[in-house]
């Protein structure tokens, strides 16, 4: 029979692999998700119960991977895996496989997987390792109720099973993130007996992330990547192994105002790998490098990009030469203390002229306490204002999760195209 391995989430198996043949799924979670799981085994003392003909099943809790589900679909949107993505492989797999669209539709799937309960579901599957194609015709077509969806039972059961066979398991768990039966469930990646057999070291599975699967960002200094970087363990712990950072203060070899226009040069130059975002302060000097930088011929797997302009910073107090002046700061003197918890009476201080776009730079008074007092920060529920950087977090999430769904639409339209030829 050999050892088998499984994704699931609750009862509900999404894949399965047997001895060293299975998809890689360690993308899904982090080290610190090792847990203690259940797998279920058909009871040998008592193997059938029922006039049905089902198992009865023996529970053991093995070393697993564990993650709660809306988690999970956060990483598969970081994967490139999106709703998007999930719409248009299901439509590029009834045009291969050749199923009428019109009567199996993925609003139809997706309502089967919104709705269906399952925390109730019976981890009994009878055997394993099949097709999913198989799986889907077996199993899931009366677990996810979709006679009573579709309008042609038949013709989903038998012929647009066949096109399910390569439906993938993040497509699946995509939809299931819509489901609230399962949102207070978690994933969980059963390897131990693959592991205990022999096929596969634990390393395998329990490891950091892929550089391949990581993005680099690069900021105007090392206060900024210091504050994303903390923000990303304060606010999305589950997905800060995502990012990568580099600063223009650490053995860079440029100098001067336009170290990240530079910069940005070069990669462009060298056609990097990776996939970056550049981010630019919110103020003066900022926009002006930022206008510049979007002229360039930037690739793909890159987006230029400048701290969000906020509703809070309209009406800011500054100082200047003539005084004490409430003033719009976006895109002049944001830079990005600007966006932490600073109080009422944070004040910025104006000071150079930038001829290009006719204003003056600003600097956050005291900005240096500012950050102090944001590494201190270990609890985001602790009483400290979050919001404007969250919308920084926010923002970096967005634009990474479009870049990545660019790619991977891209590579299913050529894996499919390639599979009509």
């Amino acid at each position: 029979m050999g050892s088998l391995i499984n994704l699931s989430v609750g009862h509900l198996e999404i894949d399965w692999g047997k001895n060293s043949v299975f998809t890689d799924h360690s993308s899904l979670f982090q080290p610190t998700d090792l847990a203690k799981v259940p797998y279920y085994y058909v009871d040998e003392k008592n193997p059938h119960i029922g006039d049905e003909g089902g198992h009865n099943l023996v529970c053991e809790f093995k070393d697993g991977l564990s993650k709660p589900l809306a988690q999970v679909v956060e990483r598969i949107n970081l994967l490139g895996y999106t709703s998007t993505y999930a719409r248009r492989e299901f439509e590029f797999l009834s045009r291969v496989n050749d199923f009428d669209p019109q009567k199996f539709r993925f609003d139809q799937l997706a309502e089967a997987l919104a709705t269906v309960d399952v925390a109730s579901m019976s981890a009994d599957y009878g055997e394993g390792g099949e097709d999913f194609g198989k799986f889907f015709r077996r199993c899931l077509f009366d677990r996810l109720r979709l006679e009573s969806i579709v309008d042609d039972p038949s013709y989903v059961r038998f012929d647009a099973a066949e096109g399910m066979e390569n439906l993938s398991a993040y497509t699946v768990l995509q939809l299931l993130g819509q489901n609230p039966s399962a949102c207070g469930l978690s994933v969980t990646w059963q390897f131990a007996d693959v592991k205990d057999g022999g096929w596969v070291r634990r390393d395998r599975f329990a490891k950091t992330l892929e550089p391949s699967k990581r993005f680099l960002i690069v900021t105007e200094g090392s206060s900024d990547a210091e504050i994303i970087r903390h923000a990303f363990r304060l606010l999305k712990p589950h997905l800060a192994d995502f990012f990568d950072f580099v600063d223009m203060n650490e053995g860079y070899p440029f100098s001067g105002t336009g170290n990240l226009y530079n910069f940005t040069k070069g990669l462009i130059s060298i056609s990097v790998q990776n996939d970056v975002i550049i981010l630019y302060d919110n103020d003066a000097e900022g926009v002006s490098s930022f206008n510049r930088t979007i002229k360039l011929n930037v690739p793909t797997n890159m987006r230029i990009l400048k701290l969000p302009d906020l509703p809070e910073f309209r009406n800011f107090k500054t100082i200047g030469p003539s005084g004490e002046h409430r003033a719009d700061i976006n895109g002049r003197a944001a830079a990005i203390e600007c966006y932490l918890d600073v109080g009422a009476a944070a004040v910025v201080r104006w000071n150079n002229y930038n001829r290009e776009l006719g204003t003056y730079q600003g600097e956050l008074v005291g900005k240096g306490d500012a950050g102090k007092a944001f590494y201190k920060v270990s609890d985001p529920g602790a009483d400290y204002d979050l919001s404007k950087v969250t919308a920084i977090v926010e923002m970096i999430t967005a634009e990474c999760i479009a870049m990545r769904e660019a790619a991977q639409l891209a590579d299913l339209e050529t894996q499919f195209l390639t599979d009509e030829e």
